[in-house]
């Protein structure tokens, strides 16, 4: 017969513990051969010694040893002397724990490889080990009467069982391994006295002779926590930690890494997305987005009705960044109703990327894709990301779209501002670009051909380029030599309810009162500031006035009317207060499409816009306004003087504006859900419907 593994329970104190500690670990039992030895630390509490004693004299599944120390000898030497007296595998089990179904079974077979020292399983209170909070409260395992064997049976379901490294194994239940403990020895009681980083000593010396530490992350054992032996814990660990940390240099960083990049990430987000049930049969999308879902921006917006158009055949999942990591937000829809909405961290490094290709970013997304299905994966925005999903999407069987919202891809410098101030226009001078990146974006011209190299390596990743205005695909067009097959031409459609604030501009506002132009968008010079203040001050003989409505990030001239931050929704009905007849959008960089634009549009208002990039496609297609050069302040004051002059003009662009076709998003979401499809999946698109381009009158 084989060595059994011996589960040895130290105890000291804590009477309901200890009986509902030693009742799980003979209830449950194991298909290997297991005994249990219990060691009584002299504990204060006479009702203890006598109830050990007691169960060890009953008859049990099990075989039970019942061990008494003298006198009080601390934790880490009552650990020891059960080791002494085992020769197999030891778990090492605190008295506040309760094991659960097979957990034994599957800590073994866990520690069947020759490098494995230690196993831990999961649990609701143990270090890294501890289970999300969102499966703590489904279980109430913080609560008076905690559903113990629903929660690891629920685990065991819905494991991933990818038995993850760990730098450490965790001490509340801790498989040992007998041939690691014959090299090493037992715990450092000299050192760690009455307990406390004891077993993290035990590890870090077993890693420094190759022996490896997993968690076995499809056994649940619950920890009631903090109410062994009667110490203080939080004096305890201090002290512990001091220690380490003095006799290991490279623990601290190395802790620091582990959770940074937090190996037990997609375990966890395993089980939250197992504790809601999505329906197999609907297909599913996951977004990557370089902000919250939630934010303000055109971007955001858009995906958010995007996703709500989709929501009868898709649902979604959207992948982002944090200051500490990556967030995966699902959205599952059932019915009518709102979606089930759960959040997951994963690991990633503090703030914004910067790396050509950050791993921590490639292997994040690799474990998205892991622990869920998805049909097709949506890439809106790079920034934040660096070029890690091209590379982590390699191997990935269903559809891969890029919306190409920013010419990021292009130049890292998106803006496609030399020294962020004029237009380049993507250069094939290079040398112009070695100009113009140390500055704005700290690189070489070197790191510009390796950064366009590694997207070209990857190009045919993307099995669907999206741009919402020719002008875009031609910018990206200088840089690469895109499929042509492989390109799609979607205007992203009005982001606000167009039939609510759809409106025609009064005549009698533009006959009758003082002309008055609004710049809307961010105030600063990337958005067309500096041109505004100019043409502001240089107005100044005149009764035309300039208004300004959003966020102010650098100053505005005196003369400039400033309104404050808005939001889209309301920007119509804003533009009529404050009696605007025409909106000025004078940015120097070149837009893949204008969401501004489109909301000017549906006030009536016909718009001055930058005469490249897509307003300037926009605007010339529908002539609903006119273009100018942003780098010429002077061309711009003349427009306006003369469009002060010639009133008739601005009514002709402001009807041409009103008589435009815009589409809400919903109308073009039938373009995605194909995009979405795999070539062989010939059931038709059912979201959306075919409707007439911008650009084309209402009838």
């Amino acid at each position: 017969m084989s060595v059994p593994v011996t589960v040895i329970v130290p105890v000291y104190g804590g009477l309901d513990d200890v009986v509902a500690c030693l009742g799980s670990v003979v209830r449950h039992g194991a298909d290997v051969p297991i005994e249990l030895l219990v060691i009584d630390d002299a504990s204060p509490q006479p009702e203890v010694a006598v109830f050990v004693d007691q169960f060890g004299e009953q008859d049990h599944p099990i075989p039970v040893r019942v061990l008494h120390n003298p006198q009080n000898v601390g934790f880490v030497r009552t650990v020891n002397r059960g080791l002494a007296a085992t020769k197999g595998d030891v778990v090492i089990l605190n008295s506040d724990t309760q094991v659960t179904a097979g957990w034994l079974d599957r800590m073994v077979e866990a520690a069947a490889a020759d490098d494995v020292a230690t196993v831990t399983p999961l649990t609701n209170f143990g270090s890294i080990c501890t289970i999300p909070a969102s499966v703590i409260d489904a279980f109430d395992l913080a609560g008076d009467a905690p559903r113990i064997d629903e929660c690891a049976q629920f685990v065991a379901r819905a494991s991933l069982g990818l038995r993850p490294d760990v730098i450490t194994g965790v001490g509340f239940c801790m498989l040992m391994r007998r041939d690691a403990i014959d090299v090493l020895g037992g715990f450092d009681e000299e050192t760690f006295g009455l307990g406390y980083g004891e077993e993290v000593d035990f590890c870090l010396r077993a890693s420094r002779v190759g022996f490896r530490h997993v968690v076995e992350d499809s056994t649940f054992v619950y920890h009631h926590g903090g109410g062994s032996f009667g110490e203080s814990r939080r004096l305890g660990l201090a002290r512990g930690s001091a220690i380490l940390h003095g006799r290991y240099g490279f623990f601290r960083p190395a802790n620091r890494r582990e959770r940074t990049e937090n190996p037990l990430a997609v375990p966890f987000a395993a089980l939250e997305l197992a504790l809601d049930t999505r329906d197999p049969s609907r297909r599913q999308v996951l977004h990557i987005l370089h902000s919250s879902p939630g934010a303000l921006g055109g971007t955001e917006k858009h995906l958010r009705s995007l996703i709500e158009a989709l929501r009868g055949e898709y649902d979604a999942s959207i992948l982002f960044p944090v200051e500490s990591g990556f967030v995966l937000r699902t959205m599952w829809f059932t019915g009518d109703g709102p979606p089930v909405e759960r959040e997951m961290l994963f690991p990633g490094a503090a703030g914004r990327v910067d790396k050509l290709v950050d791993d921590v970013a490639a292997e994040t997304l690799r474990a998205v894709l892991d622990v869920d299905h998805y049909d097709a994966v949506h890439i809106h925005n790079l920034i934040h990301h660096s070029l890690a999903p091209l590379h982590a999407l390699e191997d990935f069987d269903g559809q891969v779209v890029c919306s190409v919202r920013d010419l990021y891809l292009a130049c890292p410098n998106h803006w496609l501002l030399f020294r962020n101030q004029a237009a380049c226009g993507i250069p094939e001078d290079l040398e112009v670009c070695a100009a113009c990146l140390p500055p704005t974006r700290g690189m070489a011209r070197e790191d510009l051909e390796a950064f366009r190299g590694a997207v070209g390596d990857h190009i045919d990743v993307v099995d669907h380029w999206v741009f919402a205005s020719q002008s875009a695909a031609d910018y990206m067009l200088r840089a690469y030599d895109l499929d042509p097959g492989r390109i799609e031409l979607i205007q992203h459609g009005a982001i606000i309810d167009v039939d609510r604030a759809r409106r025609p501009l009064d005549p009698a506002l533009v006959t009758d009162e003082p002309l008055r132009v609004g710049f809307v968008g961010m105030g600063w010079p990337k958005k067309g500031l500096d041109v505004v203040n100019r043409v502001a001050d240089r107005l100044g003989d005149t009764s035309i006035e300039i208004h300004h409505f959003g966020k102010l990030r650098a100053d505005p001239s005196p003369r400039v009317h400033v309104h404050g931050t808005y939001d889209n929704e309301v920007l119509p009905e804003l533009l009529d207060l404050s009696g605007i007849q025409v909106v000025l959008l004078p940015a120097p960089y070149a837009e893949t499409f204008g969401h501004v634009l489109t909301e000017a549009f549906v006030a009536g208002r016909p718009v001055i816009g930058t005469s490249y990039g897509a307003l300037a496609e926009r605007i010339r297609a529908s002539g609903a306004g006119w273009t100018v050069d942003p780098d010429d302040p002077e061309s711009v004051e003349a427009l306006v003087r003369a469009l002060d002059r010639h009133r008739p003009e601005i009514l002709r662009a402001a009807e041409a504006a009103h008589e435009l076709v815009l589409r809400p998003v919903a109308e073009t979401a039938h373009r995605y859900a194909e995009l979405y499809r795999r070539p062989d999946d010939t059931e038709p698109a059912t979201a959306g419907a075919t409707a007439p381009t911008e650009g084309e009158p209402r009838r």
